[in-house]
């Protein structure tokens, strides 16, 4: 082998390697600006006698969540997406109507850093609204899937899930 053979392999070796490391660079890249707007959605209960009282869904993430469907139960009985019928069905347990936000449209958004309060009543009082309290903590159940921006991602959010039975079906 004379010394052009060995500069060229070592050449073609070099640029291989570089390529290597660029498309493993690019891949890095590319899943490191998913999780930088990936959307983690919470719902939480919360009581607070003499002020806002109710269920929220809550994004903590960097970027939107784009929820592409829900699923609602009510004394594990599913009532179908957390839309009008649902929020019918469920307004119709309670003494007071709440203030409800329903997930009419397909993908309904929550912006990152946002919340919004599903079922809510202003001004709890144990006397008129402990039928709502009971709803949230001991009736309702929920299941919620989402996208990032990216769109192929399903991520899942339960709420009381446990408390179905075995074998409840899904979405």
């Amino acid at each position: 082998m004379n010394a052009d053979t060995v500069t060229a392999v070592c050449a073609t070796a070099i640029a291989s390697a570089s390529f290597v490391v660029t498309i493993q660079q690019s891949k890095a890249s590319r899943q490191h600006n998913r999780h930088s707007v990936m959307p983690i959605l919470t719902l939480w209960n919360y009581r607070r006698v003499g002020g806002t009282t109710g269920i929220s869904l809550e994004n903590h993430g960097l970027g939107p969540a784009f929820v592409t469907t829900s699923q609602t139960w009510l004394d594990q009985l599913p009532l179908g997406h957390w839309g009008h019928d649902a929020v019918v069905s469920i307004c119709a347990e309670l003494r007071e109507t709440p203030r409800v936000v329903e997930m009419n449209r397909k993908p309904w958004v929550l912006p990152a850093g946002a919340s919004r309060l599903l079922l809510s009543v202003d001004n709890y009082d144990n006397a008129r609204h402990s039928d709502l309290w009971d709803l949230i903590k001991n009736r309702l159940a929920m299941r919620i899937v989402y996208d990032s921006v990216y769109g192929d991602d399903a991520y899942e959010l339960a709420y009381r899930m446990d408390s179905l039975p075995d074998g409840t079906p899904g979405m």
